[in-house]
């Protein structure tokens, strides 16, 4: 059993320093609960792709409750968009009805020690709405996106984290192909857009849920190969390709 209560406790603090509403949750059942409370049962939600926030059950709850969730990232909108032109175009407006809604929930790629967010896109429309989608913002991020600095985080999400969500999609890259990151200039390259939020931003308000588990893509190249392999396993089931 890992135990990393204490560094996710320690990453909170500077979290909340740097004007962010941060909150511990030692499971995920607890991360959901957090969730639910956090979201009025009348509010409209958008959802920017997270397998982290899947992994929690949230999602489902919040539409079990009634809640109006608009949400992009199904198998039933995303698949096949390339070759389907007015699904490709209900996808995009479904995506920009995201904004606009009283509640934006997503995930990040990197937590760092200090207590900064790094997130990395392809398309740009989470970190846009981290930002301004809606008046409350809420961040799922599991204990394994914790990283020393924000150097660290770049160079994990692009050399270590890119490659395999890029294979999952199906997306031909260099990384997905060599593993590594070779600055492309594909047209599926996910890594177009980064966005480093070292404070709270004017009039945000973003709340961040560390949970005590291993979710979502992200781990370090040098932890033991049976854990990494269930982080990148739990991912692959709670994901599909677009």
């Amino acid at each position: 059993m890992i135990d990393m209560s204490l560094q996710i406790n320690k990453t909170i603090e500077p979290l909340k320093k740097n004007g962010f509403d941060a909150h511990f949750a030692p499971t995920t059942n607890k991360a959901k609960e957090i969730i639910l409370k956090m979201v009025p049962a009348s509010a409209v939600v958008g959802i920017a792709d997270s397998v982290t926030l899947r992994q929690t059950g949230a999602l489902d709850e919040l539409i079990k409750r009634g809640n109006k969730v608009i949400n992009p990232f199904t198998p039933e909108m995303t698949q096949d968009i390339d070759n389907n032109s007015a699904k490709r175009k209900l996808f995009l407006a479904t995506l920009r009805a995201t904004f606009g809604t009283d509640v934006f929930i997503t995930g990040s790629n990197a937590v760092t020690e200090d207590g900064k967010l790094v997130s990395i896109d392809g398309a740009g429309n989470r970190v846009a709405g981290i930002i301004y989608a809606a008046p409350r913002v809420i961040l799922t991020i599991g204990r394994n996106k914790i990283v020393p600095d924000v150097e660290t985080a770049i160079h994990r999400i692009k050399n270590v984290l890119a490659p395999v969500h890029a294979r999952q999609k199906q997306y031909s890259t260099p990384c997905a192909k060599t593993g590594k990151c070779a600055d492309c200039n594909s047209p599926k390259r996910i890594c177009n857009v980064t966005m480093i939020l070292e404070k709270k931003p004017y009039h945000a308000d973003i709340s961040v849920i560390l949970i005590d588990a291993d979710l979502g893509l992200g781990w370090d190249p040098g932890w033991e190969q049976e854990r990494i392999d269930g982080i990148i396993s739990q991912y692959y089931e709670n994901s599909w390709p677009f």
